[in-house]
């Protein structure tokens, strides 16, 4: 072939390649990279969400990606969440239902290989930094190609914590606001090793994968002076509404995670029967502020080391939470119950090439279908045992999204520990929610269901009312085909 003709050719050559590959496959000069953000507890409370969070760089980056403001885990808690969205799988699936158990998700790397596996099989270098799992995430079957890095860190910065092997419970602060640097922050450090992986790319041919996880806004709310310096006491009130809605099936013994932190101004633990105080959880509340803030400062420094190692448009970019987390509204205080507040969660996603919608999306959209929506964006078949579904159509303005999305719970302690299972189904309007024993999964103890059409927090149990029989039929029905444990 002439030197002149050489080209041409294989241009064309490459067009017909391209013309021949699927909807799924991606043909691109350029590698086609993964940059996932987690961060633990935070629910939608950024100016890009409407909220009262101030976070800038966060509100940055909705204006250029896919801002879900219906995005539902599939469990409220850490584990059993970050178990289902990185292997694809629903919990009746994984049967991973305790946080102790999530590193089960692991075990099954040559049929049911996590995300970083899967794509580490298809030649991607992948590195987690911080809390991606539960656990450390180390061994095979995790997928990384090297070490995750994660720092043992007490929590608190100037408090130390006291061992005691007494019954009672030593006390620690819910929060604490310190003036040291912000380098010496656990999330700080993550942000630090995330830009230097990051920056180590642009010199590599091979694509990447790379998990960045951010323990804060995670009880204890701690954070630096100047984040809490944002905001002033007026600016920070107890979200609405202040007490469990009508008709509510009370199962999830509020108090428990709160119950074991107690007030840095008293150094009394947060009892049971009463909770905070108003002014504690003004307290809390501006805490939990100050956390987002600075995780909104680090995940701002991660971006911006991205766009200046020229990797921006060849990388997908996600950031995610594994759960809300309720401050003080409906009489709760953090992230075990069946309502909107836990079960619904920050997703942001930028795929570069398919970007057509920007800014909020009412979407509606679930964590386990992160899977299947990487694999697309890469050009990788999705593996048949992945239960979500890609919502890249949603991002190219094709799809409305799902017609319903399905999360469970169930009590995390309480009276002899009786553990009703939670099966929880999310449409456009309502939420509805069935308790079944849990001994007998046949035996169902509890209906819920709230009109979420007007209002975005549930309010008043409405599952009795004769006017809405038709839709508890038609929401149970989705319980009995969608949830694997009740086939």
């Amino acid at each position: 072939m002439k030197p002149n003709t050489f080209f041409p050719c294989l241009r064309l050559l490459f067009a017909v390649v391209c013309f021949g590959l699927s909807s799924v496959q991606l043909c691109a000069a350029e590698p086609r990279n993964v940059l996932l953000l987690c961060v633990d507890d935070l629910r939608p409370v950024m100016g890009c969400y409407e909220g009262a969070a101030k976070t800038p760089n966060i509100d940055r980056f909705s204006e250029q990606s896919a801002t879900f403001i219906r995005h539902y885990v599939q469990w409220p808690v850490c584990g059993p969440s970050r178990a289902s969205m990185m292997g694809g799988l629903r919990p009746d699936s994984t049967g991973i239902y305790e946080i102790g158990d999530s590193w089960k998700i692991s075990k099954r790397p040559d049929t049911h290989p996590t995300m970083p596996q899967y794509f580490m099989n298809h030649g991607y270098h992948t590195q987690s930094f911080g809390k991606i799992y539960h656990s450390k995430g180390m061994g095979k079957g995790y997928g990384w190609s090297e070490e995750p890095w994660k720092l043992n860190w007490d929590c608190y910065v100037n408090f130390k914590p006291e061992s005691s092997k007494k019954k009672e419970k030593p006390f620690r602060p819910s929060y604490e606001i310190f003036d040291n640097p912000e380098s010496v922050h656990n999330d700080y450090q993550t942000a630090e090793k995330l830009i230097a992986a990051i920056k180590g790319k642009a010199e590599h041919e091979a694509p990447f994968f790379i998990a960045g996880g951010f323990y804060k806004p995670h009880l204890p709310f701690v954070a630096p002076k100047a984040y809490w310096d944002l905001y002033s006491d007026e600016e920070v009130s107890q979200l609405d509404p202040k007490t469990l809605p009508q008709g509510a099936g009370d199962y999830m013994y509020n108090w428990t995670e709160l119950a074991s932190y107690g007030d840095p101004e008293t150094g009394v633990l947060y009892k049971d029967d009463t909770g905070p105080r108003a002014n504690e959880i003004r307290n809390m509340t501006h805490a939990y502020y100050a956390c987002v803030s600075f995780i909104d400062a680090q995940i701002g420094r991660v971006l911006e080391a991205l766009e200046e190692a020229g990797l921006a448009e060849a990388t997908a970019v996600v950031i995610w939470s594994d759960h809300g987390f309720h401050l003080g509204d409906q009489g709760r205080w953090g992230k075990h119950t069946q309502f909107e507040g836990a079960m619904r969660s920050p997703l942001m996603v930028r795929l570069p090439g398919h970007q057509q919608v920007t800014g909020l999306t009412e979407a509606l959209v679930e964590s386990v279908d992160i899977y299947a929506t990487l694999c697309e964006f890469a050009g990788l078949e999705v593996p048949e045992f992945v239960e979500g579904e890609s919502f890249v159509p949603v991002i190219e303005g094709t799809s409305a999204g799902k017609e319903a999305a399905f999360s469970q719970i169930r009590p995390v302690g309480g009276p002899k520990k009786y553990r009703p299972m939670a099966y929880s189904v999310r449409t456009e309007n309502f939420r509805y929610v069935e308790w079944r024993d849990g001994d007998d999964l046949t035996q169902i103890v509890k209906r819920e269901l709230y009109d979420l059409s007007e209002a975005a927090v549930e309010t008043v149990n409405i599952a009795g009312n004769p006017e809405y029989a038709s839709i508890v039929d038609r929401h149970a029905k989705l319980v009995r085909e969608n949830y694997g444990s009740l086939k």
